[in-house]
């Protein structure tokens, strides 16, 4: 059974505003988040891991409790399916323009992967979290899959 929608679920696409003190400052530290919370996700859980992007997101405190609560409802069935948490992988990171940027990276388990999809947006002010989801598509890992 995939997690498909699950992942629909956690597509986040919102035009809200995160606060401008909480854009980071070049690509380089959006890679070091998303290494932080994958770090969250791998060692304490996915709720861990969505409440540290919380400062760089762009989307209402509720959207975000929201996913929080789905997440938590799912975790306990991944556990079941993957088996463990045995880490992450930094895969990827591509650049569209001058003002997006994705990070691809892995959580890994004990039987299967979850891949994790972040996007940043070049504001004005700094590099904002516009969107990010899981799925276990490993597939769209790879390049044209």
């Amino acid at each position: 059974m995939r997690i498909a929608l699950f992942a629909l679920c956690l597509l986040v696409s919102t035009a809200v505003c995160a606060q401008p003190n909480n854009r980071l400052k070049d690509p380089v530290a959006a890679r070091q988040l998303t290494d932080r919370i994958m770090e969250k996700i791998s060692k304490e859980s996915i709720e861990a891991g969505m409440r540290l992007a919380k400062p760089y997101l762009i989307i209402p405190d509720a959207e975000l409790e929201s996913m929080i609560g789905q997440a938590k409802l799912q975790e306990p069935m991944m556990g079941q399916r993957f088996g463990k948490s045995v880490g992450y992988e930094f895969i990827r990171e591509e650049r569209a323009g001058e003002h997006l940027l994705r990070i691809i990276q892995i959580g890994r388990h004990e039987r299967h992967v979850t891949r994790w999809s972040f996007v940043f947006y070049r504001t004005p002010t700094g590099w904002a979290l516009n969107t990010f989801h899981f799925d276990d598509n490993i597939r769209s890992v790879f390049a044209g899959g």
